[in-house]
């Protein structure tokens, strides 16, 4: 069914690429205004969240050059045009058409070296604890789900979050996270750094240390969220507060309420984005006091949240697929979705071990 779903989707963008194109530009609106609002609840403006979303989005025409990349018919329509290209050129003056043939031979050298440059770069390992033991977690099929997605990594709702952390059979550990941004101005103006949610089992499944202070445990995570402090990463430690120990107590304010600084993470640390690095860490129960009404916590259709997972001993990723996880509230957020699923989803997926 997933081939047959692929096919019609090719063929569709082959055939009928203007509502295609329509489609893409709607999504890109609605993911540029959802991103907006996200950053006004965090203290900005409408024209300064306007131009940070515009800034991290990228352009327009790049993002969809990007999505008609990964799928096949690009490849298709790519093809029919240099065919075509080619032709013409051969027809009308062949030593032009040798020339440029040799001219798309080395620009392909090029692109292949780059690609295999940024491959190593996107693969290198991440500073954590044998992270070859590390799978992400996430639900078949969520490109189908609907709802509000407010994160580069939107595979959970926070309810699922729950009900797979206490379910799951395969993992010794298990921890979710999302990337956001946090306004750490007091006052009126604006200082935004980039921030991560975190369950309290985050660094200890990573294995990550503190290079000063203590870092988040499950007792920092609780609905309460009575002992919520910040972790500030090694280099925002650094850049901001000059190394100075006495940085721990110190109240650093996030959309102008206070949390202790109980932390400094490992200087290797930078997360576990490959690529992009953290600011400040605070833990997931946080969010209801940082966003109030707006809190994702109690929304059942908010997909904020990513999750990781490391392995028991002697498990494979094959084998924690196979027990997999009974999601009830993954089922019951679908059935009510239905309509606009192209099936239901009845399982966790577990991706290969990073």
């Amino acid at each position: 069914m997933s081939l047959l779903r692929n096919l019609a989707g090719g063929l569709r963008g082959l055939f009928r690429k203007e509502q295609v194109e329509r489609e893409m530009d709607e999504e890109l609106r609605g993911y540029l205004d959802a991103t907006v609002k996200e950053k006004m609840r965090r203290g900005m403006n409408r024209d300064e969240a306007l131009r940070a979303a515009r800034i991290e989005m990228g352009g327009a025409e790049s993002l969809k050059e990007q999505i008609r990349a990964v799928s096949w018919e690009s490849v298709i329509e790519t093809l029919w045009q240099d065919l075509k290209f080619g032709l013409r050129l051969l027809r009308f003056n062949t030593s032009f058409a040798a020339a440029a043939i040799l001219s798309l031979a080395l620009g392909i050298g090029a692109n292949t070296a780059i690609f295999q440059l940024l491959d190593a770069v996107r693969l290198r390992t991440l500073p954590v604890k044998s992270p070859q033991e590390l799978a992400r977690i996430a639900i078949d099929h969520r490109t189908d789900a609907s709802g509000h997605f407010t994160s580069r990594y939107s595979d959970l709702t926070y309810a699922m979050w729950e009900q797979i952390r206490s379910q799951q059979q395969g993992f010794s550990n298990i921890f979710a996270w999302g990337p956001t941004h946090f306004n750490l101005s007091p006052a009126g103006e604006v200082h935004i750094v980039q921030g991560l949610w975190v369950s309290g089992e985050f660094f200890q499944t990573l294995g990550v240390e503190p290079a000063l202070g203590s870092l988040l445990l499950p007792s920092d995570d609780q609905h309460e969220c009575a002992s919520a402090g910040a972790i500030l990463s090694y280099s925002y430690w650094q850049r901001e507060y000059g190394g100075q120990r006495d940085v721990l107590g110190r109240k650093l304010t996030i959309s102008r309420h206070p949390f202790p600084i109980i932390g400094v993470a490992a200087p290797d640390f930078y997360g576990v984005e490959v690529g992009r690095s953290f600011d400040v860490v605070v833990p997931l129960c946080a969010e209801l006091v940082i966003d109030g009404d707006d809190s994702q916590l109690k929304s059942r259709i908010g997909w904020w949240l990513a999750a990781m997972g490391r392995l028991k001993p002697g498990w494979s990723v094959e084998r924690a697929a196979a027990g997999g996880v009974q999601c009830l509230e993954c089922q019951a957020i679908l059935a009510v979705q239905a309509w606009s699923f192209s099936r239901r989803v009845r399982h966790i997926r577990f991706a290969a071990p990073i």
